[in-house]
Order: structure tokens, then C-alpha cells, then sequence
């Protein structure tokens, strides 16, 4: 079964190859992270002279490899490394490992035998363990996302106009493991309930031994009925706990939106203070960690569309490497106004709106919440559809799907 080409992610590799850090790929279960790795020594053997005797894989998602401990795993790969050649180790799902990080290390650390060495993991906090800890500095974390629309297409391959092609990855969204089927809706909507079911059971339940799973499916599920909307855990449980015969307490629902963040179905948006730009300590925007994984959850019922946009957008923006945050200002005797996306990278930061059709109606709404901020951040609306004049208010326009194809810029 052949798989779409990740050449960005690949590249990104390569550009790492040989360098003194440990590698460590993170992303959301069947995002692609084992075939970027498979890609990555496949390049590596046929076009930069490494032997196949160099290379030593283990993917813990065999459960051949359950049983094993981080003890026996150092001197398996220890005994199989070439000496005076460097030794390129693959370590797939590593986080299922107890104890992982001690092997990891005494590899890193090894002074005879020379490893380049290359992780996966489907938990955001990998590098908040003992790794980061003990090799401060010599860890590089490489972020897998599933397709972006610009991949989608180019993986599809099929005769679909462009806005047919949209209107499907808004509902199956860009998880690797769906690609072979790609073109075929109802088959790929199979494979998602799938993949979100796996990923709460093996990345949520099975690691923080719970067996509340009918609470944790609850409380995802909430969020991502309402996403792009404040989630607070002390007003939340209140509605989540209407009419139900499974109640759960604020404490209980913090955690379990932390573990479905970790886990990356969840993606947190935290707010920021409009003068310094520093996180504020409050409630967070949520969104969903793949956009056809939203649509399960739901049972791929119809939802606000600008909900699934802004959700898009979100996930395009973090895949392009920025830092994404919401603002909010709060005026008195006025309704509370709002900014979608507040994006930073390095010394650039920029303000944006989403909104499926900009036109004369809604246009000052979707623009004046932009204007709002006299400073000198460049302010960006982005749209599905534009039935507005132009105008020459500071604020560009940028359509949606020229972006997400590489064809227009932010």
C-alpha cells in the first residue's frame, strides 16, 4: 500500500541527520508518523550510502514488542549497532515503553557506539518527561500534522474541481491513515470512528489506567461540539451534567480535557493579554486535532460551518509553524469583542479573522473587531466566499482556499 509522500516532514529530517540531538516526532495517532519515518530510511538507504545493517526499527504498535522493557531494549540495540559507523535508530510509539527515556539516554550518552537517534509519540508531553529534563537543549521536537488541504489534493489525485475536493477534506480531514481510501467517503468515515476510538482507548484510558472511558468520551465529545467557544471546567460541567446519568465534577473534566489535549485530539488556544502578549491564566479556546476526527465524534452530523473553518484554518496556521492565540477585550456596555487568531513567529505577530462569506452585511462586524486595535500587527480576514466590496480599510482579505494551497500568502 503506498502511502502520500510527506517531503516536508522528511526534509526536516534529513536537515537533522547526524546532528547530536535525539529526534522526536509528535502528532496525533495516524497522523503519518511511522510512514514519515519508513520514507526517511528508505531516503536515507538509497541516496545517502547507508546500509540496511545500519539502521535498527522497533514499532512498539507490534504487540511482539509488548512485553519489552527499556532494559531489554538498550542491549538488544546495543548488541545489533555497527561499530565505527553511525547507527540510525527508529523507536516507533516509544511512549508505550515503561521507562523509555533511561534507554533513550544511555544510547545518547554511549561512548563507544554511535547512534543517531529518531522517536515517535502520539503525546504531546513527551518532552516534558525525564528527557527534557537530563539532555536540556539536545532534544528537537518535529510536530506531524495530518494532511493539510494542499496535501490532500496532490494526494487524492482525483478529478474533483477544487471546492468539491474542500467540501470533502472539511469532512474527512487529513489523517494519514484514511489516504487509501481517500476517495472513498463513506469508507474513510469508517476508518476515523476507528482511529478515535483507538486513539481514546489506547492514548487516554490504557495510559492513565481509567476507567471512566464513558466520562472521557462525554467531555471530548462536549468540546468538540463547541469548539472555537470558551471552555471553562467549573460552568462546563453544569450543562454536561444536565440529564445524565454520568456526572462529572470539575476536577474530573480538567483532567480528562488534559488528556484528550495530550493526546491530541484536542487543540488548546490560549488567550493573551492585549498589551504585553503574554498568556493570560484562564479559560482556553478548544479545537479538534483533525478536522475529520471533529466530524466523528459528531457522527458527521451537519455543524456551524465557520466553526469547521475557523478549525481548519487553526490546524493550517500550526502546521506552518506559528504560534497561535485568541484575544478577547472586554467593554462595558457593549457585547465583548473578539479575535479569532492572534499568530506569532519570532518578532511577527498578526491578527485574524475567519469567516465563511464576507460580504456588505457582515463585513463591518468581521472587520471592525479587527480595527479595534490600534496597532501596527498587520490585520488579516480570512474567507471561504467574498461578496463585499473593497475596501481600502487596512484590513486584507485573503481567500481561504488560495492559502491553503500555497497560491496566496498571510
Amino acid at each position: 500500500m503506498e502511502f502520500y509522500y510527506r517531503h516536508k516532514y522528511v526534509e526536516k529530517l534529513l536537515s537533522y541527520k547526524d546532528v547530536h540531538y535525539i529526534k522526536v516526532l509528535t502528532g496525533i495517532r495516524r497522523s503519518g508518523k511511522s510512514t514519515i519515518l519508513i520514507q526517511y530510511k528508505n531516503k536515507l538507504i538509497a541516496e545517502h550510502g547507508i546500509s540496511e545493517e545500519q539502521i535498527i526499527e522497533y514499532n512498539f504498535n507490534n504487540p511482539f514488542f509488548s512485553r519489552y522493557n527499556y532494559l531489554k531494549l538498550y542491549s538488544e540495540i546495543v548488541n545489533r549497532a555497527v561499530k565505527n559507523r553511525i547507527n540510525y535508530v527508529f523507536l516507533d510509539e516509544i511512549q508505550d515503553v515503561k521507562s523509555w527515556e533511561k534507554c533513550v539516554i544511555g544510547l545518547f550518552e554511549h561512548k563507544e557506539l554511535k547512534f543517531d537517534i529518531y522517536l515517535t509519540g502520539s503525546n504531546s508531553r513527551m518532552l516534558s518527561s525525564e528527557l527534557s529534563t537530563l539532555l536540556t537543549g539536545r532534544a528537537k521536537q518535529i510536530k506531524v500534522f495530518p494532511l493539510t488541504f494542499k496535501e490532500f489534493v496532490e494526494a487524492s489525485k482525483n478529478t474533483k474541481n477544487i471546492y468539491e475536493s474542500f467540501h470533502d477534506y472539511a469532512e474527512i480531514g487529513g489523517l494519514g491513515l484514511i489516504i487509501p481510501d481517500i476517495n472513498n467517503i463513506e469508507r474513510a468515515k469508517e476508518n476515523l470512528l476507528d482511529v478515535l476510538q483507538d486513539t481514546i482507548r489506547k492514548d487516554i484510558e490504557n495510559k492513565h489506567h481509567s476507567t471512566k472511558n464513558i466520562s472521557i468520551e462525554k467531555t471530548i465529545k462536549y468540546v468538540l461540539n463547541n469548539i472555537g467557544k470558551p471552555i471553562s471546567s467549573h460552568k462546563t460541567v453544569q450543562h454536561t451534567n444536565v440529564n445524565s446519568e454520568s456526572k462529572i465534577n470539575h476536577v474530573s473534566f480538567a483532567r480528562y480535557l488534559k488528556w484528550g489535549t495530550d493526546a491530541m485530539i484536542l487543540q488548546r488556544v490560549d488567550y493573551i493579554d492585549k498589551k504585553t502578549n503574554s498568556i493570560l491564566d484562564t479559560s482556553g479556546k478548544y479545537y479538534a486535532g483533525d478536522i475529520g476526527i471533529l466530524n466523528s465524534m459528531t457522527n458527521f452530523k451537519d455543524s456551524t460551518l465557520g466553526a469547521k473553518l475557523e478549525n481548519i484554518v487553526l490546524l493550517e496556521l500550526l502546521s506552518q509553524g506559528w504560534e497561535v492565540y485568541t484575544l478577547k477585550v472586554y467593554q462595558k456596555n457593549t457585547d465583548n469583542k473578539e479575535i479569532d487568531f492572534v499568530i506569532k513567529n519570532k518578532q511577527v505577530i498578526k491578527y485574524i479573522q475567519v469567516t465563511h462569506t464576507l460580504n456588505n452585511a457582515n463585513k463591518h462586524r468581521e472587520i471592525d473587531n479587527l480595527l479595534q486595535f490600534k496597532n501596527a500587527y498587520e490585520k488579516i480576514c480570512i474567507f471561504l466566499n467574498n461578496e463585499s466590496d473593497n475596501e481600502n480599510d487596512g484590513v486584507r482579505r485573503v481567500d481561504l482556499i488560495r492559502w491553503l494551497l500555497g497560491d496566496e500568502k498571510i
